[in-house]
Parts: structure tokens; C-alpha cells; sequence
């Protein structure tokens, strides 16, 4: 046991009620918020787990239903790059053209990698638990499937970013995941590091008393899961899966392609004979 309080205790009211900003019910409230640690695999977990109905009011009601016009109007240009160096990361792996990958993105929420991976020309497919969300990738031409519904080792690519924190059976999803990914394929699992917020609330021993940034890795009834690197190492080797350690160029060229001499020979030249010297047809217009 790492911690205990109840849900109906003050400390967890108060994150239910800023976190949800005010849409949580209190259906959760005869509960308990237990974390437990596995004494095999170091992974810590929320012993007492939503059922589907409180899933379908959390991701379905709790969550503003704004948070799409949110989402967009917050995401920065640092944010888009980093999801494209991602995609080209991936394509430079595979060294084919992007409209050979097949992607899935899943629990897609509202779109952004799988976006920016249609951008770039990959065949995307999509898993949602939430329906509003759902609805959206259908909207912006995700093929919006069911996890029960993945073709066998048919992707290249499988995107999990922000997912498995959230899973009541994590290893039901990651074995039908693994079954879906190809030979050669890859699969991202990016999750909190609950390291910091795990060793701060076993010595403050008060849920409470953590900044907004320490209780997120540990969320009460979202982040069901909380991983740190070696319990996220043996949840993959369950599976026969391992990690993939990427060489220093590749991940370095896939941010820019200037490690490429005939890339970084156009991206220097290309602004000087467009924009300095006169004469080219490539011109930005603004009012005389």
C-alpha cells in the first residue's frame, strides 16, 4: 500500500471539482482512493477502478464540452512541431513513401497526431473511447474503428500518446495491440513519470498537499496507472516487446533533415534565391 483516502475526503474534492471545473458528480464519492504497488514489476495502480458507467460519465460528461475549441486554441507551434518531428521520425525509420504506412492512433482524442500524420500522407486508423471525440476523428477523415475490430499485424506504426495511464485492463489492450502491429512494426507508449509524485505523496502522505503538475500522474479515477521507466520496460516484455533504441542521427535528422547534405544545402539557399535576391515567382503579399 502507498496510499489511501477516500474520495469524499477534502483533498480529492478539491482536485475533482478544479480538474473537472465543476461538472464532476458524486457518483465516485462512496469510494476510495487506494494506490497499491506490484512487488514484481514496480508498476503502482489505483486498486479501486471505474466501472463502464462511471467511465462514460467521466470521459463522456465530467469533461468540459468545450475542450475542443480549447485544445485548439491552446496548441502551440512547439506542440505541432513536436508531433511532426514524431511522423517524420517514423517514415525516415520505415524509409517508405507515407502513403505505404499504416498507422493507428489509439485513444486518438481530438486528432492531433493522427492530423498530423494524414498531413504527411500516412493511411491513419483510430481507437476512442469518448464519442464526442470519436465523432470528430470521423469528421476529419480518421477510419474510426473498435479495439476488438483491428486486423491482424496490418500497422507499421501504432500511436498510444497519454493512454495507458488510463486503462482498467492494460494488458487485454496491449496484447490485442501487439497482435494488430506488423512484423517489423513499432508501437509508442508515452505515459506520465510518476516517479516524482509517487515519492512525494509517500512522504507528505497528503493527496492534498501536491501541486496541480505532482497529482497529475496519479489522478484519482483517470490515471489508473502509474508507470515510471522500469515498470513500463516489464509491462512491454510481457509481451515480447522491447524497446527500441534509436541511433542519435536519425532522431536528430528527423526534427529538420539538415543532417542530410542536400537538405541542409536547400534549406540554407532556398530562403536567400526566394526571398533576397529579386526576380523569382515565390513572393508573400501584403497591403501596399
Amino acid at each position: 500500500m502507498v496510499y489511501e483516502e477516500p474520495y469524499s475526503g477534502k483533498g480529492i474534492q478539491a482536485y475533482l471539482s478544479r480538474h473537472y471545473e465543476g461538472h464532476a458528480s458524486h457518483t465516485a464519492d462512496e469510494g476510495v482512493y487506494t494506490l497499491a504497488r506490484c512487488n514484481r514489476c514496480s508498476l503502482v495502480f489505483q486498486q479501486q477502478v471505474p466501472g463502464d458507467p462511471l467511465l462514460g460519465e467521466i470521459y463522456n460528461g465530467w469533461v468540459p464540452g468545450t475542450e475542443l475549441d480549447r485544445e485548439h486554441r491552446n496548441y502551440s507551434l512547439d506542440e505541432y512541431r513536436y508531433l511532426a518531428e514524431q511522423v517524420q521520425f517514423i517514415i525516415q525509420y520505415f524509409g517508405l513513401p507515407p502513403a505505404e504506412l499504416d498507422a493507428l492512433d489509439f485513444g486518438f482524442g481530438w486528432a492531433h497526431w493522427s492530423k498530423m500524420a494524414m498531413g504527411f500522407g500516412c493511411n491513419v486508423w483510430g481507437v476512442e473511447l469518448s464519442e464526442e471525440r470519436a465523432r470528430h476523428g470521423r469528421s476529419v477523415g480518421i477510419r474510426v474503428v473498435s479495439l476488438a475490430d483491428l486486423p491482424a499485424r496490418r500497422f507499421r506504426f501504432i500511436n498510444t500518446e497519454q493512454v495507458f495511464e488510463h486503462l482498467t485492463d492494460p494488458r487485454v489492450v496491449l496484447e490485442k495491440l501487439r497482435d494488430a502491429l506488423s512484423g517489423d512494426g513499432v508501437i509508442k507508449i508515452s505515459v506520465p513519470n510518476a516517479a516524482a509524485a509517487l515519492k512525494k505523496i509517500s512522504q507528505s502522505k497528503n493527496f492534498g498537499a501536491l501541486s496541480p503538475e505532482d497529482q497529475m500522474p496519479i489522478a484519482p479515477l483517470e490515471h489508473i496507472n502509474a508507470f515510471s521507466h522500469e515498470s513500463l520496460v516489464a509491462f512491454g516484455k510481457e509481451f515480447g516487446l522491447k524497446p527500441l533504441r534509436p541511433n542519435l542521427y536519425r532522431l536528430y535528422n528527423s526534427a529538420s533533415g539538415l543532417l542530410q547534405p542536400k537538405n541542409l544545402a536547400r534549406v540554407v539557399t532556398r530562403p536567400v534565391y526566394r526571398h533576397i535576391f529579386p526576380g523569382t515567382t515565390f513572393i508573400y503579399f501584403v497591403r501596399a
